[in-house]
């Protein structure tokens, strides 16, 4: 196995357990519950890594269990924060909005 094979199955990885912990039912039905009892109509899960999780299992399961409880979600384009001392990066992610 070459390296970059190596390095891209270890970058997955990392990413599927990200999104197993981030999209877990339960954890977001909680903080859907959280925000509801706030008065707020929307819970965006704001993820702590630039990364496109959309596609994973983990996602998909969400977006199912969503779905099942009648929830609205869109995932929403999300710009990388600017640095100062670095060039302009136009890059984007998406990130889950869930509406009530």
């Amino acid at each position: 196995m070459k390296r970059s094979d190596s390095n891209y199955l270890m970058a997955a990885a990392t990413r599927t357990k990200y999104a197993e912990k981030l999209f877990k039912p339960l954890t977001v039905a909680t903080a859907i519950d959280e925000a509801a009892m706030q008065g707020h109509r929307r819970y965006r899960i704001v993820q702590e890594f630039p990364f496109d999780l959309s596609d994973t299992e983990a996602a998909r399961t969400l977006e199912k269990w969503l779905d099942s409880e009648q929830f609205e979600y869109v995932w929403r384009p999300t710009r990388l924060e600017q640095d100062a001392y670095r060039p302009s990066i136009l890059a984007e992610y998406p990130e889950l909005e869930i509406s009530w």
